[in-house]
């Protein structure tokens, strides 16, 4: 498919392509296994602008298209998706939310050092008691003053481990499920009373550290306030757009290192005296794994379009990330059977794109959390 990118975009792709082949592959494998993040590599990115790319050069950003950036994640998630998906919590989760709802002096504060690598940002939603039931936090805000006083949980936090600065979604009012009441704050690692657990030990993106949040008795002034009281639930609804449409890319890029591994491997590996590629049930395999990749990226990049032309399109963004990423666990279960026993084993990178596809089936709003938004806004909207 000819997407007819711009040279600028096809640099800008390149130049990450390249990058994760000298930093990240030789890695990869070995950071799977340990669970530890590569910060020098993330650091590396930072200088290289890859992680900021989408921010104004006032913040030190680069000032690139969403497809720029869709294409740099498509080739991080290619070499490592659990690296890949920590960057993209910093820039987009906690920089571009900070971006879109802070004030000048919130922007000139946490963007630059999140920018260049040199901080690491994390979002903080998710409870014990409140996954897709987003709007069922507990954690509370208390007005005492001039400052608030939080308390709560926060779990499944990706960068929690190793973050410097949280966006911390709190009740300041309302009752659970309401959409009013809401409060987003930003939080920085050394303030008394936040803590963050252990990382946790996980299926896949095992490189990309998740855990808890704890705030006890966090006291914060008005400055550190993201947004307008009240109305964090809004602000948080309308990054997830930019999110899920993003994460789409993730899974595009894991299912076509799949794909590429499996159309080499089949030309290679011989049976019956003929490689294997020669045979009509992998040829089967390799077709239908191209064609739903080359479906979800056709249709993940018309979803980026419209954003950038500031159409509505979270029915469009949900079904995005609902395709791509149960495309990619299927293309990486199909890539395992290609291979065979070799797929199964550890030493070939199969079993990881499987591991590592299946979480984006879960994070972000679950498959079915994505299915209920189709409904909503083919029937209420």
């Amino acid at each position: 498919m000819d997407f007819n990118f711009t040279q600028e975009q096809l640099m800008v792709r390149d130049a990450v392509r390249k990058f994760c082949e000298k930093e990240l592959a030789p890695i990869a494998e070995k950071i799977d296994t340990t669970g530890e993040f590569p910060m020098e590599v993330f650091h590396k990115a930072g200088e290289l602008g890859f992680i900021g790319s989408v921010f104004p050069a006032k913040y030190g950003g680069s000032e690139l298209d969403l497809v720029s950036r869709a294409l740099s994640t498509e080739e991080m998630a290619k070499v490592c998706a659990g690296f890949c998906m920590s960057l993209g919590t910093s820039s987009l989760l906690f920089g571009n939310n900070i971006y879109k709802l802070g004030t000048e002096e919130q922007k000139e504060k946490y963007l630059p050092p999140v920018i260049s690598g040199k901080k690491v940002g994390a979002w903080a939603l998710t409870e014990p008691n409140a996954g897709s039931d987003a709007l069922g936090i507990q954690t509370r805000a208390v007005k005492d003053g001039d400052n608030y006083i939080i308390n709560g949980s926060k779990t499944f936090i990706t960068n929690a481990p190793i973050a410097d600065y949280f966006i911390v979604i709190t009740r300041t009012g309302g009752e659970a499920g309401e959409i009013q009441g809401g409060t987003a704050f930003i939080l920085e690692r050394g303030m008394e009373g936040l803590s963050t657990g252990a990382k946790f030990e996980k299926m896949g993106m095992r490189c990309s550290p998740t855990g808890e949040v704890f705030l006890d008795n966090v006291r914060v002034g008005k400055e550190q306030m993201l947004g307008a009281e009240g109305m964090g639930f809004l602000g948080m609804m309308a990054s997830l757009d930019v999110e899920r449409a993003m994460a789409a890319f993730l899974s595009i890029g894991i299912a076509q290192a799949c794909l590429d591994k499996s159309i080499q491997y089949a030309k290679e590996r011989k049976q019956f005296k003929r490689e294997i590629c020669k045979f009509q049930l992998i040829q089967d395999k390799i077709a239908r794994m191209t064609l739903e990749i080359d479906l979800a990226r056709t249709y993940a990049i018309g979803v980026l379009s419209m954003i950038e032309r500031g159409k509505r399109c979270t029915k469009e963004v949900a079904l995005s990330k609902w395709f791509a990423s149960e495309m990619a666990t299927r293309v990486a279960l199909d890539a395992i059977q290609i291979h065979g026993g070799y797929g199964y084993m550890k030493e070939y990178p199969l079993e990881r794109y499987m591991r590592d596809a299946k979480l984006l089936e879960i994070g972000a709003g679950t498959t079915e959390i994505q299915k209920m938004i189709v409904a909503r806004e083919i029937f209420f909207r």
